[in-house]
């Protein structure tokens, strides 16, 4: 054989074998699941009674923990109260416009109570409106088509933390829920949060009234609800707002499906945003546990910017942004 052919066979070859080892050092990467924490619980807070004012805000304030407050857009009194807890992180949603049975509701009047709605509140607090509850936990098909039309999450009822475990595919437009009662111990509440962080999913909270409330359905007292926030604070479990957990779990299954694009020297991950996402999710990355890399060797990087470890060892990305890229650091 020509001795040159050999030499370029045997190049060739040293290539091919160069760019599979650097492909196969390049890991792979995973969300962290619930921003980093074991468990997650969204506590929401239905038709803008007094009391979340009067008591909800404050003891929320005071353990900086974040609620998602549902107001019926026909029925909100204390407005400029509203307005200034949108300043402390807390989330404003939808509750349609009078809060009626959605069965005795005509097409007309299932497109004005969900739009009409919305479009009451982002006008009135000069915000997005992302979430949704359906008035007495009632989904049906006529109300479903309106608010997945222009909502992200929506709140239902009835539900458990094995329907939202990190590994399921919720359905976005009918999120299950727990609901406080008058009658239920705190003893209940407690098992809802151990239940919870044992499994490892996402717990949603319906809340009415508060002891002293004028009109709130199935008052809880004030003393149980101190507790169940500092049940939950005492342990590994993100609180966030119905928007926040949602989207930042609905970001991670876009990211489990997105299309991986593989060279010798780079890894690249690309997705569609969904629609009405909001723009500021960061997604939390790891590297794959099973897969013995030490980082030395790679880079992750959206665009120019590399991405750094935050002080758990995740990478926050910025999923708005579509991509992410693993590559070999360059040679200095």
């Amino acid at each position: 054989m020509n001795p040159f052919k050999v030499s370029a066979v045997l190049f060739s070859l040293f290539l091919g074998a160069r760019g599979l080892r650097a492909q196969e050092a390049l890991p792979d990467l995973q969300v962290v699941p619930w921003n980093g924490h074991k468990a997650a619980i969204s506590l929401t807070f239905d038709d803008g009674d007094p009391s979340h004012l009067d008591v909800v805000v404050p003891e929320l304030n005071q353990r900086r923990m974040h609620g998602t407050f549902f107001l019926i857009a026909n029925k909100i009194d204390r407005k400029d109260d509203w307005r200034k807890i949108l300043e402390w992180g807390h989330e404003i949603g939808n509750h349609t416009l009078d809060h009626l049975h959605p069965a005795t509701l005509t097409p007309d009047q299932e497109e004005a109570q969900v739009e009409g709605a919305k479009n009451v509140l982002q006008k009135e607090f000069g915000i997005r409106i992302y979430s949704f509850a359906y008035p007495f936990t009632e989904v049906t098909p006529g109300l479903r088509k309106w608010v997945e039309k222009d909502h992200l999450l929506a709140r239902g009822g009835y539900g458990a933390t094995y329907d939202l475990k990190p590994d399921a595919e919720p359905d976005w437009g009918n999120i299950p829920s727990h609901t406080t009662l008058s009658s239920l111990p705190f003893t209940t509440y407690q098992s809802w949060i151990d239940d919870d962080l044992k499994d490892g999913g996402w717990l949603v909270w319906m809340i009415h009234g508060l002891e002293g409330t004028p009109w709130g359905w199935e008052p809880i007292s004030k003393k149980n609800f101190e507790r169940i926030l500092d049940a939950i604070q005492s342990k590994d479990i993100w609180t966030g707002t119905f928007l926040e957990v949602g989207s930042y779990f609905r970001a991670q299954k876009v990211f489990e499906k997105s299309q991986v694009r593989s060279s010798a020297t780079a890894k690249t991950w690309t997705w569609q945003v969904p629609d009405l996402f909001p723009p500021d999710v960061v997604l939390k990355l790891r590297v794959d546990p099973t897969q013995k890399n030490d980082g030395k060797n790679f880079e992750i990087r959206q665009g120019r910017q590399t991405i750094r470890k935050d002080a758990n060892g995740f990478y926050p990305i910025d999923f708005g942004k579509g991509a992410v890229t693993v590559g070999l650091m360059p040679k200095r």
